[in-house]
């Protein structure tokens, strides 16, 4: 491992492994963001030595993707697998999954063979098993359904929270269960935050998925109704189903457009995100006093206070009761009572909700507005009565839509706050499980539909608006194309075929100075999770080859140190002056992603006046073509684009014949050489 572990997480790890070691398994309960990732990983890594395969099972595709990411860094190969992922290598000695996609896997596998010898098998196969956010392991839900498959393995849980009434069924799971508090944790290493943060993810269930993709698609290509399925978009994701029926029945335009659009009747009548807010109160019983739950819409309100009225809950919604300053002082004192166990606020709880006895703050409905943000912060970011007492802040979100988008602008807010958002994401940034894998699924019907390895823009614009076609439309969906590869939803790259068509073309029209210039118009969308199966199917776009770009006029970083980017320029012109081929370049790129994950990286490789002969008569190029921009941390986009600029440029240098009786490469090298 590259991390050294803290004192308390030495201690947590040592325990384990004495106690799966006796008892078969074992769980450790520490406080949220104490690092109990780096825990697990220390425990693959010693259980390895005498053990083959390990499965990691983590509750979302986020974590799958975070804690994957964490085992590489550590120096842990790590295959991650979850139903957004193509390519499933369930080979590897470490494969970090949902409990779903695990479940799924074993079921195929030994499902059909008598119970005592499918565990007998499972078992033996995945010989480790981690369970993180074990609090899940009861019941029928799938994390249980798995550790029936692994009985005889050797098991790790992790949670911050067990409630009381489930630690039997875990302890049966898995192992024995041990506690650090905060308490237990003082001089070892780890200082209390007074806040921290956790993020629960609330997916959309298939037909109200089946809608918002219709939605999207008419937010992109019907600029009549676009601003409409705009707000439909986001009062889906954001709100839930019963918002979009409430906003139906109001005498509204945006009525009218969704009872045209939208099968009212058949939605289902709870919203998505009620199911998950139960499990947060549950998974937080005993460690809050009193909650406070954020939403957009009364109709929200009204649901939940139904729902949970058992918690004696407080409605602050506004209107005419809230407008007088008596009515208010009466509420807010019914807020304040201790038999008053959650508080329910719309906007009009943004302000004016000062009841320090708050503990756990969850935003059902997260707003993108940084004011209105700060607003609701300050009503949890007041010293708790407790001294020392720690307090939570839960976002509930929804994977692949727009709500997930205005996620990390909310935790860096947090963060400025001095909240602790470990654990939540490495690095603050979008990440490609928001709305751009939309346009990913867009792009991979269109592909498919054509039979192409990778489909271009004005495709994507005749599939989607065949009515509507123009180029306001055409721009925005570009917009959207380039925002999916920024989060890298989506990858793209120039098919090389493509530019030699273009230049035979050309000089087939006798041209003799032909400047082609490759750009949004011409590139090659595909889903990144289709990235392997489009580099094999087409290897001619995708060479291993040395690749010239000037590394120091065509090579902008942004959002990363001054010092950095000095470093990676000098690095990048030795080995770009070398001759050094396009995956070294690339293990230069994973160096910078590891430095600094949320820089921004793009290039331009160009050629210019380059001799093509054409009989007689030979034409002079000049060709560019643009990539990026990336995020450094989206190692495949990169690796892919380089590649590809590798396969221009043996393209270019194939046709052409250097002046001066110089090859083309020797040519370019000195070029640089001289620039440098």
């Amino acid at each position: 491992m590259r991390s050294k572990l803290r004192p308390y997480q030495s201690e947590a790890l040592e325990w384990a492994l004495k106690t799966a070691n006796l008892r078969g398994g074992a769980v450790v309960s520490l406080p949220t963001g104490t690092g109990k990732t780096l825990v697990a990983i220390a425990f693959v890594e010693r259980c390895l030595k005498r053990s083959s395969k390990a499965l990691v099972l983590e509750p979302t595709r986020f974590l799958v993707e975070q804690t994957a990411k964490r085992f590489r860094y550590e120096g842990i190969d790590a295959s991650m697998i979850h139903s957004g992922v193509k390519e499933r290598d369930w080979s590897r000695k470490v494969i970090v999954t949902t409990p779903e996609s695990a479940l799924s896997y074993l079921r195929k596998r030994y499902g059909m063979l008598p119970r005592s010898r499918a565990v007998e098998l499972a078992s033996r196969e995945f010989q480790i098993v981690v369970i993180d956010e074990c609090h899940h392991t009861v019941g029928n839900d799938p994390f249980a359904q798995v550790m029936q498959y692994l009985h005889h393995s050797t098991k790790l849980g992790l949670s911050a929270l067990i409630p009381r009434r489930r630690t039997g069924e875990i302890t049966h799971y898995i192992g024995p269960i041990r506690r650090w508090d905060f308490s237990d944790l003082k001089g070892k290493g780890y200082e209390k935050p007074y806040m921290i943060a956790e993020v629960y993810e609330a997916p959309l269930r298939p037909i109200e998925e089946e809608l918002y993709r219709r939605l999207y698609e008419l937010w992109l290509s019907n600029p009549l109704v676009s601003n409409f399925a705009a707000l439909a978009l986001t009062t889906l994701s954001r709100d839930g189903c019963d918002a979009l029926r409430d906003s139906a029945n109001r005498p509204t335009t945006f009525a009218e457009f969704l009872l045209k659009n939208i099968p009212i009747a058949s939605l289902p009548r709870e919203p998505h995100k009620l199911a998950v807010l139960e499990r947060v109160l549950e998974d937080y019983e005993g460690n809050y006093e009193k909650a406070l739950v954020f939403v957009n819409r009364r109709c929200t309100a009204e649901l939940l206070a139904q729902r949970f009225s058992h918690f004696n809950p407080v409605k602050v919604i506004g209107g005419r009761e809230y407008a007088d300053p008596k009515a208010r002082k009466n509420l807010l004192e019914e807020a304040r009572r201790p038999e008053t166990r959650l508080i329910i606020a719309t906007s009009a709880g943004d302000e004016g909700i000062d009841v320090p006895e708050v503990d756990l703050l969850i935003f059902w409905s997260h707003v993108s507005s940084p004011l209105r943000l700060y607003q609701r912060l300050g009503r949890g970011l007041r010293p708790a009565l407790e001294e020392g007492k720690v307090k939570y802040a839960v976002f509930i979100v929804t994977p692949g839509t727009r709500d997930y988008d205005a996620l990390p602008e909310s935790l860096v807010a947090l963060a400025r706050e001095g909240v602790d958002v470990a654990g939540i994401f490495d690095d603050m940034s979008s990440s490609a499980l928001g709305e751009g894998l939309m346009m990913a699924q867009k792009v991979r019907e269109v592909s498919h539909q054509l039979g192409a390895r990778g489909v271009g823009s004005e495709a994507l614009v005749y599939s989607l608006s065949p009515r509507y076609a123009s180029a306001k439309v055409e721009k925005k969906i570009l917009r959207e194309l380039e925002e999916s590869v920024r989060v890298g939803a989506i990858f793209y790259f120039y098919d090389v075929s493509d530019v030699y068509s273009e230049i035979q073309s050309r000089a087939e029209m006798g041209d003799t100075e032909v400047y082609v210039l490759l750009g949004l118009n011409e590139r090659r969308y595909a889903p990144l999770d289709e990235l392997e199966d489009v580099m094999r199917s087409s290897p001619e776009n995708f060479m291993d080859s040395p690749l010239c770009i000037d590394p120091v006029s065509s090579l902008e970083i942004r959002e990363a140190g001054e010092d950095i980017v000095q470093w990676f320029k000098i690095e990048m012109y030795k080995l770009v002056t070398s001759g050094a081929k396009a995956s070294r370049v690339a293990s230069l790129f994973a160096s910078l992603a590891s430095e600094c994950p949320t820089a921004l990286v793009k290039w331009r490789f160009k050629v210019s006046s380059v001799l093509i002969p054409i009989n007689d008569h030979p034409m002079r190029l000049t060709l560019a073509a643009e990539y990026g921009p990336y995020m450094a941390k989206n190692i495949k986009q990169i690796k892919a684009a380089l590649y590809n600029t590798a396969s221009l440029w043996n393209l270019i240098s194939g046709l052409a014949v250097g002046s001066e009786g110089v090859s083309l490469c020797d040519r370019m090298v000195r070029i640089t050489r001289a620039r440098g």
